[in-house]
C-alpha cells in the first residue's frame, strides 16, 4: 500500500515533529488489518458455520442413512422372521402330516393284524375239519395210484371249480379210453345236492361216471349195506363210504364196465353214420344232460308235492277260520236275541248275493 504524507504535526511539549500521513497510514493499515482480521474472523466463522452445517447435514444424513439401514435391517429381519415362521409352520404341518400318516399306518396295520388274528382263530377253529377233508382226499389219491398204477390220476387244484381228482383209464397201450370223476366228503350228514353238483361238473368235463366218497357217518338213508354202494342219476354217480376194500371193488367194477364199453364200440362193424350215432348216444354229452333233466323233474315233483300239501293245509286252515268267524257272529246275534228279544231283521245274517240267489230260485 502507498504511504500518504500529507501533514506533519509538532508536539507542543517536546517540540518533536510527527508525520501525520504516517500515522494515518499506520491507522489505515491497522484498520485494514482489523478489517482483514474481522473478514478473516467472519470468514472463519462462516466456514465454521458451514462446517457445522455440513457436519449437521452429514450427521442428519448419517442418521437418515442409519435409520434407513435400521429400517432395511428391520425389514430384512421381519422378512427373515416371516420366512422362518412360514418354514416353522411348514415344518409343523409336515410333522403333523407324518404323524397322521404314521397313525393311519398303525391303524391299517392293527386292522390287518386283527383280520389276520381272526383268520388264524377261524383256521384254528375250522382247520381241523378242512384238514380232515384234505387228509381224506390225499388218502383216496394215494390209494388209487397204488391200486391202479397203469392209469393216470389228475388232481384238481385247491380252490378250483370241480371235484377232487380224475382217474384216466389206460388199457393195453391205449391211453385215456374213459374217465372217472371223484369227490371226497368228510362230514357227518349226507347232502343230496352233492350228486347234482358232481353231475354238473361231470357235464363240464365230458365225463360219464363219477364217485362220491364220504365218511361212514355221512351215507344216504337208502344206502345198501349188502352191495356197499348206492347210485344217483341212474348209474352215473355212485356213493360209497371211505373204505379201501369198497373203493377198490367199486372202482374196479366201474373201470371194467368202461373198458368193456370201449371194446364194444370198437368191435361193432356198423356204418360210419351209425357208429357216430352210437358213440353220441353213449357219450357223456348225451346221457348226462338227460340224467340231469330227469333229476330236475324229480326235484320239481317233490317241490310241487310239497307246495300242493302246503296249499291244501292253508286252504283247510282258512275254511276253519271262516267257520269260526261265522259261529262267533251267530253267537253274538243269538245272545242279543235271548236277552232283548227278536229285534233283528230275519235276513241280517244273509249276504246280498245269497238273497239274489234265493230270489232267483223262487222265481
Amino acid at each position: 500500500m502507498d504511504e500518504i504524507n500529507l501533514l506533519k504535526i509538532t508536539c507542543p511539549r517536546c517540540k518533536n515533529k510527527f508525520d501525520a500521513g504516517q500515522a494515518f497510514n499506520e491507522h489505515l493499515l491497522k484498520s485494514q488489518q482489523e478489517e482483514v482480521k474481522k473478514a478473516s474472523a467472519n470468514a472463519e466463522e462462516k466456514y465454521k458455520s458451514l462446517i457445522e452445517e455440513k457436519d449437521e447435514a452429514m450427521k442428519k444424513k448419517d442418521e437418515d442413512f442409519k435409520k434407513l439401514q435400521e429400517e432395511e435391517v428391520k425389514k430384512s429381519l421381519d422378512e427373515q422372521k416371516k420366512q422362518m415362521e412360514v418354514k416353522h409352520l411348514e415344518d409343523i404341518r409336515k410333522k403333523e402330516e407324518e404323524i397322521e400318516k404314521k397313525d393311519k399306518e398303525h391303524e391299517i396295520t392293527n386292522r390287518r393284524l386283527s383280520v389276520h388274528i381272526e383268520e388264524i382263530n377261524s383256521l384254528k377253529k375250522n382247520g381241523k375239519v378242512e384238514l380232515q377233508g384234505e387228509i381224506q382226499e390225499e388218502r383216496l389219491q394215494d390209494f388209487l395210484r397204488k391200486k391202479f398204477p397203469d392209469d393216470d390220476l389228475e388232481e384238481i387244484k385247491k380252490g378250483a371249480k370241480g371235484g377232487d381228482c380224475i382217474l384216466s383209464i389206460n388199457h393195453k397201450f391205449k391211453k385215456n379210453i374213459a374217465k372217472i370223476y371223484f369227490e371226497c366228503k368228510d362230514t357227518k350228514v349226507f347232502n343230496e345236492n352233492w350228486a347234482d353238483k358232481l353231475l354238473e361238473d361231470m357235464k363240464d368235463k365230458g365225463i360219464s361216471n363219477g364217485i362220491i366218497v364220504t365218511s361212514p357217518l355221512a351215507l344216504p338213508t337208502d344206502f345198501d349195506k349188502l352191495s356197499s354202494y348206492v347210485e344217483r342219476h341212474g348209474n352215473a354217480v355212485t356213493v360209497i363210504p371211505m373204505s379201501y376194500p369198497i373203493i377198490h371193488a367199486v372202482v374196479n367194477r366201474v373201470r371194467s364196465i368202461l373198458i368193456l364199453k370201449s371194446r364194444e364200440n370198437k368191435d361193432h362193424e356198423i356204418p360210419e353214420i351209425m357208429q357216430k350215432c352210437w358213440e353220441n348216444l353213449n357219450s357223456p354229452n348225451f346221457s348226462l344232460p338227460i340224467r340231469s333233466m330227469v333229476g330236475q323233474i324229480r326235484n320239481m315233483e317233490i317241490i310241487f308235492r310239497k307246495e300242493k300239501d302246503a296249499f291244501e293245509r292253508s286252504s283247510a286252515n282258512k275254511e276253519r277260520t271262516i267257520r269260526q268267524i261265522q259261529d262267533n257272529l251267530i253267537s253274538i246275534v243269538t245272545s242279543f236275541t235271548r236277552s232283548v228279544g227278536d229285534i233283528f231283521p230275519e235276513d241280517l245274517l244273509v249276504h246280498e248275493d245269497d238273497k239274489l240267489l234265493e230270489d232267483h230260485s223262487d222265481r
